[in-house]
Parts: structure tokens; sequence; C-alpha cells
């Protein structure tokens, strides 16, 4: 994505600290800068996420007969189900591939 110039203002000790993260990570002080703003955009959207989270739980436990240990002790047993399941897939691909015995085949040279 190509970069955009924009101007901001910072006050005296922030633009100091940019200036001496960007000297010992050897980083332009717009990296720096950049950097600063995805961590906290997307500590933003971690908590947007979080409360949307728990707002679906909450919508789903109002929905469920199942008390709370039922309920985990279902999603472990999902969970193992999936595993397992998972685990035949990758036991199946790991077997050898039938074939002809060697000496029923013909090789060309």
């Amino acid at each position: 994505m190509p970069k955009q110039k924009t101007t901001i203002y910072l006050d005296s000790d922030v633009l100091s600290a940019t200036k001496a993260a960007a000297l010992t990570s050897h980083r332009t002080e717009s990296a720096v800068v950049e950097a600063a703003i995805r961590a906290y955009l997307g500590g933003q959207r971690g908590r947007v996420v979080q409360d949307e989270l728990r707002d679906l739980m909450d919508r789903v436990a109002s929905r469920s007969a199942l008390d709370e240990e039922a309920a985990l002790k279902l999603a472990v047993q999902e969970v193992d189900a999936v595993r397992q399941k998972g685990k035949s897939a990758e036991h199946e691909d790991m077997q050898p591939a039938r074939c002809p015995s060697a000496s029923s085949q013909k090789f060309l040279v």
C-alpha cells in the first residue's frame, strides 16, 4: 500500500520519545508512529471483538438449558471429537498408497 504524507502535532515529550525509539530500534520516526497507531487501533478492535463475543455468549447462554458445567463438558467433548477426526484423517494420509507389486510392473527406460 502506498504511503501518504500527513502532518501531525505532538507534544514535545512524545516527539522526543518517538525520536529515541526510532534511533534505538533502527527505524524511521514514521515507522515508529505507524506501529504505535496500528497497535492502538488493533487494541481498540480487539476490545470491540471481545465485547461482541461476550454479547454473543450471553445470548447463547440465555437460550440454553445447560448450566455452565454441562456446557463446558459438552464443549470439551466436541473439541475432542474434532481433534480425533483430524487425527484419523492424518492417519489416512500417512498410509502408503496401494499399488501393484514391483514384479508386475513394466518399466520403460
